[in-house]
């Protein structure tokens, strides 16, 4: 079941630059990329505190029209969780598929928007108290997500991004325990125009 969900992931991603590819040639200005940084506060779906880690990578957005896009990022994502005097580092490789909603017309300087979608994530590493349990943990969690944020048009064809998603786990995290993500994440990132 993962290595079917990790082939369709791969070939969705395929699909979705080429028709990127595709796009570029025809209409200009509807492409960026460029890096994303930010911060996690992550926890689970059970009682115990959140653990506050880094996200760092490339995001990408392809305005379909004026109101509507997709964004697609590749993330490094710290995670995990802490339960009385254990502290469970879970990270992962977060590739974030948004369909967004955007607000006033293409080409404004300020474009606000909210955004759905789905956030496969990777297993990288998995630690408890510093000890390697990354066999304890599942090579790929699904994640529903959400946001909102803006697009600020720092020069031509440069953009700043601002967001603030929620990612809710649909699958366990670990082998033999219900226990799903539950993530804040605050980020920017620039975007440069092709």
């Amino acid at each position: 079941m993962i290595s079917i969900m990790k082939n369709i992931g791969i070939i969705g991603l395929i699909i979705l630059l080429m028709g990127a590819h595709t796009a570029l040639g025809q209409v200009e200005n509807r492409f960026s990329i460029g890096p994303r940084l930010g911060v996690n506060f992550a926890n689970i779906n059970v009682d115990a505190d959140s653990r506050t880690g880094l996200t760092a990578g490339i995001t990408s957005t392809y305005s379909i029209n004026e109101s509507s896009g997709v964004s697609v990022d590749v993330l490094y994502s710290q995670e995990g969780y802490e339960r009385g005097n254990t502290d469970y580092k879970v990270d992962y490789i977060r590739v974030p598929v948004f369909y967004n909603l955007f607000f006033g017309n293409l080409g404004e300087a300020f474009r606000p928007k909210i955004y759905a979608g789905i956030a496969p994530g990777f297993l990288m590493s998995a630690e408890q108290n510093n000890a390697d349990v990354q066999a304890q943990y599942k090579s790929t969690v699904i994640d529903l997500a959400g946001g909102l944020g803006f697009h600020y048009r720092l020069a031509n064809r440069v953009w700043l991004n601002t967001d603030l998603r929620a990612f809710l786990g649909l699958n366990p995290m670990a082998n033999n325990q219900d226990v799903k993500n539950r993530t804040i994440q605050l980020s920017l990132g620039i975007a440069y125009g092709l």
